[in-house]
């Protein structure tokens, strides 16, 4: 009788797993990737985008007068301390406008348009109201705390001047 010799496996047998392993990890990653792109996406798209790209030339002919202009703004937000401990999220919005030569500009109609960046449907405008010395100034209660986008408009006399700044309420 003779025993039976076992059969060894040629060499390198395992080498095509690598290729089905490492092709298996790739889709892993990428509906790893898919699930999270489609469970984080906000909705938020731009309203009315084709007029908007249409008038794309016009903003960039208004943001060369406004820098012509040399109006600036230093924008603050004070956030109320005791409105906070109460759950309500407010402060006191404050823009100062200078001319080019650092002069202060009175007589403008001032509003910010408050805009929560990643969550739609909860923007709204303030009147700010002339303080004196180119100060305007308006007290803002907000229905989230967070990040949101404070945009100035102003107006004084057919010149515009708008400005942008991110600000935290707690």
């Amino acid at each position: 009788m003779n025993a039976a010799v076992p059969r060894r496996r040629a060499a390198g047998w395992w080498y095509p797993w690598i290729f089905v392993g490492g092709m298996l990890f790739v889709i892993a990653v990428n509906m790893v990737l898919v699930a999270a792109a489609i469970g984080t996406f906000p909705g938020l798209e731009t309203a009315d985008h084709y007029r908007k790209g249409l008038a794309y030339n016009t903003n960039l002919a208004a943001a060369r007068a406004q820098s012509e202009r040399g109006w600036q703004a230093a924008i603050v937000f004070d956030a109320d301390a005791s409105a906070a401990l109460s759950g309500r999220h407010a402060g006191a919005l404050s823009v100062r406008f200078v001319d080019r030569n650092g002069a202060p500009l009175d007589g403008l109609a001032v509003s910010a348009l408050m805009t929560r960046p990643a969550k739609a449907g909860y923007d709204l405008e303030v009147p700010l109201a002339s303080v004196g010395g180119g100060l305007y100034r308006a007290e803002v209660s907000l229905p989230l705390p967070g990040h949101w986008q404070a945009r100035i408009l102003a107006a004084a006399s057919g010149d515009r001047f708008q400005t942008t700044q991110r600000i935290f309420v707690p």
